[in-house]
């Protein structure tokens, strides 16, 4: 397309001279956003995906609403590296393994302040955080404890909520019903201009759902409902293009049912469940100085969960209450200075912990950690070579002095082809549960401590990446539940030997005119060492897995995708080799189709089924885990 100008009115058509160009220029921009987005997890400063040193997915915003999920849990199953095992469906407790990494061994951050892991475990709530709040999902593959200190063994699950924007007011919505009573809601306002930001929603999510346990009876028999509802706001304020202060606020509230059997002979007589509360909130100052040439970020945020659940003790037959309340305080200050080389980055950071556990006796009086830390980082590329060195110093209350480093380099071949390399340490604290259970911790247990190693290559051309990434992660004093740990009656968190955890990441995404296609396959390998000196497999962890998607664009309105996931077998525990039975978990392979129509520019109608062929599967013995075949259709409106 392109306009041919003449003299006389050239005043007129000036400015349709320049609009194809323009409109190319545009045009490209979004597209490398697209396929090249730039994130801040891999290297806590703002970087294109194609130049991380690390193995790094980001799920934006689009994908979100693409994806036709219910829930952040259902969203991040389906990425490379992870897998997971639930006792239950919607709400229910969820473990998420990355890169075979216990699930209190990945750190989890909100707008870049830590979520609270010092419940049962060590796990943060953050499955509960709903969709409707969530701008994008960085996760970063691999040890990051340089960057984030303790927690980062299996990797970082950087989420980052949505913001107001500069221009007129917009506000935005969804409604949708689906299988089993489910409900959702969630409306939005944003806007702004040259000085001021600011955005404010609210959600609400319901379902009558499924029973947690399979072939349950009596009270376990019926189905386990889920409601989750909340808001998030966001103000800013810019005095100049170099300076920005801010706030945000999002908390949620709501209850799950659960099942409080442990296998179908049990017969449970109540109505098992749990209540929930959480709250993130920070304030937050940027500032740009000496030409941009350094970056300055002060930010101080909370993290309260308040978790109250209500089991069954079957030695008293009695109902037992359990209420936790955990908070975590961070303060940071972190400086991005531009080099003649490369980009510097300084950082020092507080976090405390605190915990009060309400249970015959147990935390009656709280517990609470502190853990201070220095970080230095040097980031740069030279021709065809880039690399990143970080450094950390963490000042722990209990354990004292704790250094971590981690270098990385890659090598670009040609235009199409590049390598990458990594070395890193890391360590983990135990968490104050395990640490101070009146019953299960112990306060002599060891930190973690891990080294771990990555190679990659990569290949893109055009809308095509593949790659393929090697790793190994050896973990020290690992902490695993111990049924036979000496001095108690039920059992306790110990420090194990050793663990191994291995693997490969194979991926591909790629589009061909309106299709887009895109595979991945993971072989891992977790093995720890058992009482007996033998290696033996991590629970819930299954040596292969993979997923499949394939969408297509009918025109510029109905968009159709399919999707397969695939997981192997797995044990349900780690067993020690000398164990008489070892109860093992099926594997399982997924079918889910998702649609949706542009009924205008601003709405548009979505759906989804999911396990088409209503396969019955478990990511934990006795437990359902999403009830079979469902359904969902829900309606959209976006302003452009």
């Amino acid at each position: 397309m392109s306009f041919h100008c003449r003299p006389r009115p050239l005043a007129v058509l000036l400015p349709l001279c320049f609009l194809p160009s323009f409109s190319s220029v545009a045009l490209a921009q979004i597209q490398e956003d697209r396929l090249n987005p730039l994130i801040v997890t891999a290297t806590r400063q703002e970087t294109r995906v194609s130049e991380a040193l690390a193995d790094v997915t980001v799920i934006d915003r689009t994908e979100l609403e693409k994806s036709g999920q219910d829930t952040l849990a259902d969203v991040l199953v389906r990425q490379p590296g992870i897998q997971y095992s639930s006792n239950g469906g919607f709400g229910a407790a969820a473990s998420f393994y990355l890169r075979g990494a216990n699930a209190n061994q990945t750190k989890v951050l909100v707008d870049g302040i830590a979520l609270s892991s010092s419940n049962v475990g060590g796990a943060p709530l953050f499955h509960l955080i709903p969709l409707a709040d969530i701008e994008r999902v960085e996760i970063l593959r691999g040890p990051a404890a340089t960057l984030y200190g303790a927690d980062a063994v299996g990797g970082v699950i950087h989420i980052i909520t949505r913001r107001g924007e500069g221009g007129r007011v917009k506000p935005d919505a969804f409604i949708g019903y689906g299988s089993r009573n489910t409900r959702q809601a969630s409306m939005g306002v944003s806007g702004g201009d040259e000085r001021w930001r600011f955005r404010i929603e609210g959600n609400y999510q319901k379902s009558a759902g499924f029973s947690a346990l399979r072939h349950s009876t009596g009270q376990d028999a019926d189905d386990d409902g889920y409601r989750n509802s909340g808001g998030a706001a966001s103000l800013s304020f810019l005095p100049s293009r170099d300076h920005e202060i801010g706030f945000s606020y999002r908390g949620n509230s709501g209850w799950v049912k659960t099942d409080c059997g442990y296998s179908p002979s049990f017969t449970c007589p109540f109505d098992a469940g749990a209540k929930f509360k959480t709250q993130q909130w920070q304030v937050f100052a940027k500032n740009r100085f000496l030409n941009e040439t350094w970056k300055s970020t002060l930010r101080y945020g909370e993290d309260r969960e308040n978790y109250i659940d209500h089991g069954y003790d079957d030695w008293s037959g009695s109902e037992t209450v359990s209420p936790f309340w955990s908070r975590s305080r961070q303060l940071s200050w972190q400086n991005d200075v531009r080099l003649p080389l490369g980009d510097l980055l300084l950082a020092a950071e507080e976090q405390r912990q605190s915990l009060r556990k309400d249970d015959k006796g147990v935390f009656d009086h709280g517990h609470s950690l502190r853990n201070s830390a220095f970080l230095l980082g040097w980031t740069a590329r030279l021709h065809n070579h880039s690399w990143q060195v970080n450094a950390r110093s963490d000042d722990h209350s209990r354990y004292g002095q704790e250094n971590t480093w981690g270098v990385s380099y890659g090598y670009q071949f040609t235009p199409e082809w590049r390598a990458r390399a990594s070395y890193g340490t890391a360590f983990k604290a135990p968490s104050l549960y395990q640490l101070y259970s009146g019953y299960y911790g112990d306060p002599a247990l060891k930190p973690e401590k891990a080294k771990s190693r990555e190679a990659a290559l990569i290949w893109a051309r055009d809308t095509h990446t593949a790659s393929l990434t090697v790793y190994r992660n050896n973990v020290r004093d690992m902490i695993a539940w111990d049924n036979a740990k000496p001095g108690t009656l039920w059992g306790g968190y110990n420090n194990v030997d050793r663990a191994k955890l291995s693997g490969t990441t194979l991926s591909y995404t790629g589009q061909f005119g309106e299709w887009s296609l895109g595979a991945s396959y993971d072989y891992l390998d977790a093995k720890t060492r058992d009482a007996d000196g033998n290696w033996v497999f991590l629970g819930r962890r299954a040596r292969h897995s993979g997923k499949i998607t394939l969408d297509k664009s009918w025109g510029d309105r109905f968009q159709t995708g399919a999707e397969i996931v695939a997981t192997g077998r797995r044990r349900d525990a780690t067993y020690a080799k000398s164990a008489a039975s070892k109860e093992e978990l099926g594997g399982y392979a997924l079918a889910n189709l998702t649609a949706s129509y542009l009924i205008t520019p601003e709405w548009r109608v979505e759906g989804r089924l999911n396990n088409l062929f209503d396969k019955k599967y478990e990511t934990a013995r006795h437990y359902n885990s999403d009830g079979g075949f469902n359904a969902f259709i829900g309606l959209r409106y976006t302003p452009r």
